[in-house]
């Protein structure tokens, strides 16, 4: 059986990239399967790219492929590649950052830098500002359809040399009723938010379901939000439009509203210049 492949872009579907980008993998082989991951991750943020990699790649069966194309560096000297994991995933991504998470949770086995001289699609115009179609899709399709090995992709090289995303390297601070860190993403769609504190980490806290906690979030030193909320299991536990402290999925300490859109409804954003200070409260 061949692997499927699932794509991760920041392309939105507003326009026809994402399908130019699925159309030449058809013409490698019209049988491939190619599942959307998503196609709004943050514009030029490889880091956003990087934490939904982490999310998703555990859900899917051994040898699937992935291609991530957030690519502000696109046409310069940075490295256009294909990685195996340890636990025999297959991420082909620009190497910006994107492969930050599953270097460290997953490990990266192998890592190759793609020969655009055999793994680049021959379109009839050469252009450099649409790698995501022309190269790491047609490359991924070539990989999945059997046309290529991984061997055949391009030369290796070091593992140590991967990019690495600079907001990995930020610690959380973590301590009896006390956390304080920066926010790693925001799901648009609902709006609710997740820090760079582990749920694992934020047990070490000291503080329990149904403990009320004072959070405040701050931009470059400003602060934007203040409030009290609860530390709940889930959204039904508070009233509809209230706040809440809770264990996200993803496996990160997160903050929603209850049938709300936190972001929207307090103007808040995600990086690393929003820090997010949660103390337990009376």
């Amino acid at each position: 059986m061949k692997p499927v492949i699932l794509i991760q872009t920041d392309f939105s579907l507003s326009w026809s990239a994402v399908a130019q980008m699925k159309g030449v993998m058809k013409q490698v082989d019209p049988e491939l399967e190619i599942v959307d991951l998503c196609h709004d991750i943050k514009t030029f943020d490889p880091w956003e790219a990087s934490l939904s990699l982490q999310a998703t790649e555990p859900y899917w069966p051994k040898g699937t492929i992935f291609v991530s194309v957030v690519d502000p560096g696109v046409g310069t000297a940075r490295r256009a590649c294909a990685a195996r994991l340890k636990d025999g995933m297959i991420i082909i991504t620009p190497d910006n950052g994107s492969l930050t998470h599953l270097l460290h949770s997953v490990g990266v086995e192998q890592v190759r830098e793609i020969d655009e001289s055999i793994n680049r699609y021959p379109a009839k115009e050469r252009v450099s500002v649409f790698h995501g179609r022309d190269l790491f899709g047609y490359c991924a399709a070539r990989l999945a359809a059997g046309v290529i090995s991984f061997e055949e992709v391009g030369p290796e090289y070091p593992v140590s040399e991967i990019v690495e995303c600079e907001e990995y390297r930020i610690e959380p601070v973590v301590r009896n009723h006390y956390a304080q860190g920066f926010i790693l993403t925001g799901v648009k769609h609902f709006g609710g938010i997740s820090l760079n504190v582990t749920n694992q980490d934020f047990q070490n806290t000291a503080i329990s379901y149904g403990d009320n906690t004072e959070v405040t979030i701050t931009y470059q030193g400003r602060t934007c939000f203040h409030q009290t909320m609860p530390f709940v299991h889930s959204f039904g536990e508070v009233p509809k439009g209230a706040a809440l402290l809770y264990e996200g999925s993803s496996g990160y300490l997160s903050i929603d509203l209850n049938q709300g859109n936190f972001m929207e409804e307090y103007g808040i954003g995600c990086g690393k210049e929003w820090t997010v200070t949660i103390q337990k409260g009376e």
